[in-house]
Parts: C-alpha cells; sequence; structure tokens
C-alpha cells in the first residue's frame, strides 16, 4: 500500500527538477540532539523519583521520554538527518585527555584526574553512540530484517553495558565543594549512559521502527515536499509553504487511496477466490456472491483507515504522530484484522470444511461445527489479548495471574465446563448426528445443532428444547434415526371363535405370503444384497468386526417376519403379524402400513373369516315365574 502511495506521490509532483523556495528545505533535527532531549528527560524523572511529592509527573515525562526514543528510532535511516557528532574533535579530545590523565596520574592530582576520567568516558560513549549510528546506516538498506537491527544494536549495548558496569566512587579526602563537583559530574555521566542503553534497548525490543519508513520512502516523501512547498511558495510568496504543502498532499493521497480502495478490495477478492476455487467449484452464484459481501466491509473498512492513517504520517512528517494516537489506532487494527479473520472463516473456512463433511466418510457436521465454534472463540481470546498489549498491558502477568485464579474459575463454571467436556464425548461416542430423531428423558424431536453448551432439539409439537450436553451425556438417548432399513409394523389380527382351523391356517398362510410378496416390506433376501454391498464399500472397517457383532444390526437394518396363531383372546382368536417395512420414512411407513392393513382384509375375507370385536355372553340359569 505505502509503495502505490508512493507512486502517486510520484506522478502527482512529476519528474525533473523544480524550483526550490530557499527556506523550503525541512527543519530537520539530528540525532545527537534527540539524544541530549532523551537525556535531560532522563535527569528530570531520576530527580522525581527521589520526591515523593512529584511521582505523579514521573509518567508524563515517561511517556515524552518514550515518543522522542520512538522518533529517534524512526529517523536512524533517514540519511537527510544528521547524526550530529562530531567524531573527529571527538577523537582529538580523547587522545588529549589521555596524555592529561597521565600528567594528573604522575602529580598524584585527585581531583583533576577523576575529572579527567569522567571527560574521558562520555567521549568513549559519545564515541560509541557514533559508531552505532554510522554501522547501522552503512549496513542496512531496502532488504535489511528486523534480525540485521537487533544483532548490530545487541553489540554495541553489550560494550555500553560494559561500561555501566564498572562502579566508580569519589575520594572522601577531597573538599566538600570539589567532592560535590564530582558527585554531580558522576550522576550526569550515569544518566547519559543509561540513556544511551535505554535508547539501544528500545532499538532492540521495536526493529519494526526503524525499518517503518524505508530510505527510498523518507528521501522520496522528502523530495516530494520540497517541490510542493516551492510551487507553493512560488504562486503565494507569504505563505507557507511546507505546511501548506503537507495539507495538500495529505488530502490529495487520502482522496487517491479512498478511490483505489474499490480496486484493492475487488484484487483481494479476486485472489482468495482463486485459492479456494477447489472448494466450491458447483457452489451456487448467489452463494458466492454473499461470501464475497461478507468479507469487503471489513477491507474496506480497513483501507479506509488505512487511508487516513498515511495521510496523518504525512502531516506530522519528518516526526512521528503521536504515541497515543499510534496505540488507539493500533486497538482499530487489531479490530479490523479479527473482524476480517472471522469474516474470511465464515465465509472460506466454513465453505471448506463443508465440503469436507459432504465428502464420503469425511467430517461429521458436528465436528465441523464445533471447530467453527472452537475457531471463534480462539479469535475472539487473541483479540482481546492483542487489544491489551497495544494498550500497554504486560500479556504475560496476565496469563500467569490466570493459572493462579485457575480454581476459583473453575469452580465457577463447573457447569460449563461438564457442558463443554459432554460435547466432546457425545461427538467421540457418535451417539447421534443433528437431524436424527432421539428420545431422552422427556424430551423428543429432531437434534437442531449441537453447541459447545447445550444441544437444540425442535420438538414435534414445533417447540424447541434447550438441552445441557451433560443431560445427553448421563442419560439413555433412543436414536430412532440410526435405522438404514426396516421400520416395524406390528399387529394383532383377531377372528372370531366360529372360525374353522382349516380356514384360520388358510387366513395365516395367506397374510404371510401377501407380505413376502409386498414390494416395500423387507425380507431375507433384501439383507443378502445389502450385506454384500456393505463388505464391499466397508471392507475394512466391516470385516474386522463381523465376526464379533451382528454387521446388520450394526448397520442397522431389519428383515424379520412373523406370521402366527397367536393366542385366545377374550373374545377373538388372535394372530400376531410382525413385519418391516423397507422404508424408515414416517410417511411411506405410514402408506406402508395403510396398505398391509387392506391386503390383512381381503385375505380375511376370501378364506371366509370375520374380525371379532370385544364381545360378553350372558347365560340367565332360571327365570323368575310370571305374575298372573
Amino acid at each position: 500500500m505505502r509503495f502505490i502511495a508512493l507512486l502517486f506521490l510520484v506522478v502527482f509532483v512529476g519528474f525533473g527538477r523544480a524550483e526550490t523556495h530557499e527556506g523550503g528545505d525541512l527543519d530537520l533535527v539530528d540525532l545527537h540532539l534527540l539524544l541530549k532531549q532523551i537525556n535531560q528527560l532522563n535527569q528530570v524523572i531520576t530527580r522525581y523519583q527521589k520526591d515523593p511529592s512529584k511521582h505523579t509527573e514521573v509518567s508524563l515525562y515517561s511517556d515524552q521520554r518514550n515518543e522522542l526514543m520512538h522518533t529517534f528510532a524512526l529517523q536512524l535511516l533517514n540519511t537527510r538527518e544528521r547524526i550530529g557528532i562530531n567524531i573527529e574533535e571527538n577523537e582529538k579530545q580523547q587522545h588529549a585527555l589521555q596524555k592529561a590523565l597521565l600528567k594528573s596520574s604522575k602529580s598524584n592530582d585527585i581531583y583533576t584526574y577523576f575529572t579527567d576520567t569522567l571527560q574521558l568516558k562520555n567521549l568513549e560513549v559519545e564515541a560509541d553512540m557514533y559508531g552505532f549510528l554510522k554501522k547501522i546506516r552503512t549496513s542496512t538498506d531496502f532488504f535489511s530484517q528486523e534480525k540485521d537491527i537487533k544483532s548490530i544494536s545487541a553489540s554495541y549495548l553489550i560494550k555500553l553495558e560494559t561500561y555501566a558496569a564498572k562502579t566508580y566512587a569519589v575520594p572522601d579526602r577531597l573538599e566538600d565543594i570539589k567532592k560535590h563537583e564530582l558527585q554531580s559530574a558522576l550522576e550526569q555521566y550515569k544518566i547519559k549512559l543509561q540513556t544511551y542503553i535505554d535508547v539501544l534497548r528500545y532499538i532492540q525490543q521495536h526493529p519494526k521502527d526503524v525499518l517503518a519508513k524505508s530510505v527510498i520512502f523518507n528521501i522520496n516523501m522528502q523530495w516530494v515536499l520540497e517541490r510542493i512547498a516551492g510551487a507553493i511558495n512560488h504562486i503565494f510568496p507569504d505563505m507557507n509553504g511546507l505546511q501548506n504543502a503537507k495539507i495538500l498532499l495529505s488530502l490529495g493521497l487520502l482522496a487517491f487511496l479512498l478511490a483505489l480502495r474499490q480496486l484493492v478490495t475487488a484484487l483481494f477478492v479476486k485472489a482468495l477466490d482463486y485459492c479456494v476455487r477447489f472448494t466450491r467449484k458447483n457452489a451456487n452464484i448467489n452463494i458466492q456472491e454473499k461470501i464475497r459481501n461478507s468479507i469487503l466491509a471489513p477491507i474496506s473498512t480497513f483501507l479506509f483507515i488505512y487511508s487516513f492513517d498515511i495521510s496523518i504520517d504525512i502531516l506530522y512528517y519528518p516526526h512521528p504522530a503521536p504515541a497515543r494516537f499510534d496505540m488507539y489506532l493500533g486497538v482499530v487494527y487489531i479490530l479490523l484484522v479479527a473482524w476480517l479473520v472471522i469474516a474470511l472463516f465464515k465465509a472460506y473456512g466454513a465453505a471448506i470444511l463443508a465440503t469436507l463433511a459432504s465428502r464420503k466418510n469425511g467430517f461429521r457436521k458436528e465436528v465441523v461445527n464445533l471447530i467453527l465454534k472452537i475457531a471463534y472463540f480462539f479469535i475472539f481470546v487473541l483479540t482481546i489479548l492483542g487489544v491489551l498489549k497495544q494498550l500497554g498491558f504486560n500479556i504475560s502477568t496476565i496469563i500467569a495471574s490466570l493459572g493462579i485464579g485457575g480454581l476459583a474459575v473453575a469452580l465457577a463454571v463447573k457447569d460449563m465446563l461438564a457442558n463443554f467436556f459432554a460435547s466432546v464425548i457425545l461427538l467421540l461416542d457418535n451417539s447421534f448426528n443433528q437431524g436424527d430423531w432421539i428420545v431422552c428423558g422427556d424430551v423428543e424431536g429432531t437434534v437442531v445443532e449441537m453447541g459447545l453448551r447445550r444441544t437444540t432439539i425442535r420438538g414435534f409439537d414445533n417447540a424447541l428444547f434447550f438441552v445441557p450436553n451433560s443431560e445427553l451425556a448421563g442419560k439413555f438417548v433412543r436414536n430412532w434415526s440410526r435405522r438404514k432399513m426396516g421400520r416395524r409394523i406390528k399387529m394383532i389380527v383377531g377372528v372370531t371363535y366360529s372360525s374353522s382351523q382349516e380356514a384360520l391356517q388358510k387366513c395365516v398362510l395367506g397374510i404371510r405370503n401377501m407380505l413376502l410378496e409386498h414390494p416395500r416390506i423387507a425380507k431375507g433376501d433384501d439383507l443378502d444384497k445389502i450385506s454384500k454391498q456393505q463388505l464391499s464399500e466397508h471392507h475394512e472397517y466391516l470385516m474386522d468386526r463381523q465376526n464379533i457383532v451382528s454387521v446388520n444390526d450394526l448397520m442397522g437394518y431389519k428383515a424379520d417376519l412373523f406370521v402366527y396363531v397367536d393366542s385366545f383372546g377374550d373374545s377373538s382368536i388372535n394372530i400376531f403379524i410382525y413385519c418391516f417395512s423397507k422404508s424408515i420414512a414416517w410417511e411411506e411407513w405410514l402408506a406402508t402400513k395403510e396398505d398391509v392393513i387392506f391386503k390383512i382384509m381381503g385375505v380375511v375375507e376370501e378364506c371366509g373369516l370375520s374380525f371379532a370385536f370385544p364381545s360378553q355372553s350372558i347365560y340367565i340359569e332360571s327365570m323368575p315365574a310370571p305374575h298372573v
């Protein structure tokens, strides 16, 4: 994105030489002056830390110091920024002080010797800082990485920490005034040394700040602003060309990037469509359009905010934007990235998982659903941690505190944890799937969704049940949908006691033959065909278990058929009929059962039998004599 903005800058201003106003050069501050300002803030912080009444102001000065170190890091690779340390003069002074130390040591002048030693140490520290700045500028180019910045800063940081490890004590034999002067000079040296150490540590911890803007980008930004400022001053001599150049450039760049937002978003979506094309070859065009629309909003918003970010950087150039602005803008970026990741995962991740679930022997829908929910949870947690870190909180301390309070949290959410682990157990046990018809206690219906805490079941009266997963894992579950073929038809047919034995046997045989010939009633031959088919499709799985369990019962196939005279009832001779329809669908089962009943009625009529119905016979032993 910055490369595109840079191209716009070149096009906007144009190539070739242009007139530059005498004051068109930016008022850049050298790096050594920034170091002095950081050192002055460290002196104030050190003094205020000793004064209890000033403790509240320490944080304010610390923030200012951090902002200056951030500015220092950003300007390291800006070659137009002077280092500000005269290394030749520094070396001359070091050579002179070394000679002076030899003289003062021979003359036994402790005060002069100690003063010259501190001055020499200050010069050595300055020379080392110059060496670091020179090294990092000569060794870093456009292709440098963070590890290169860390490596260079580490070597000089070790050298300065070695200086800090040495202790110096002011001699007690001196006068109080001289002793105070030496004590003050020693303290100033320690603060400067600590300032340089802090700066190097900051650079080592924030190498991105050094590489945030490449050398090429800074040079071109400088070049562009100079030419815009020169053009403005040429037309309007009384106006501040530099400030107006920043405003004009930021507004132009903002408009350009906002116009470019649609193109960048379209290219991003095209790239994503190309990457996941294999998962949605036969997908509905409307579904693809909805997926694209779901990710357009976060991408477009991200580019919109980023456009303002670049414009703000130009307005503050060559200095960085305020640290608090960058901090809160970082929070916005984290939230936008989380929004984009969730949208991508919801669109393409769900599509990929759904494709895998639809394949033969693929993931179960419940596993896909659980993976999505866990992924959303982790994205949420990582987003919260990222926001807290951006706001300055110590994430390591927060994570460590979670271990201390883990027991209390576990006790507080024990029911939630029980339900979560119950959902895992249900998935591992594979007791039911989404869409199955189950019965558990007083709840009966179709499983709608298995969640992390509860399972949603739609009852046959269209009521919605929310059952905790621990209840389902702890009770028996009857799964009516785990049937491949065979839904039971069971009935008792009663005929009158006036039926003859021959007619009754003919009726039983007729009903049995009718069921064996019925195309929608399961028979043994059907099971034999299905068993061979199942062994061919699930060979590895069934070959290991066919000698252990009943394969038909394991897979859910039933074809038992029984028709027998069963009992003598109170008012009928009962014929027991027991069979299974091929279809397990409720409507088809009802139609099959109805057809079987009609055919049974026909068989009974053909055999000359009559259906019995409950009746009672009353016998009167004697009648009373009639009254005359």
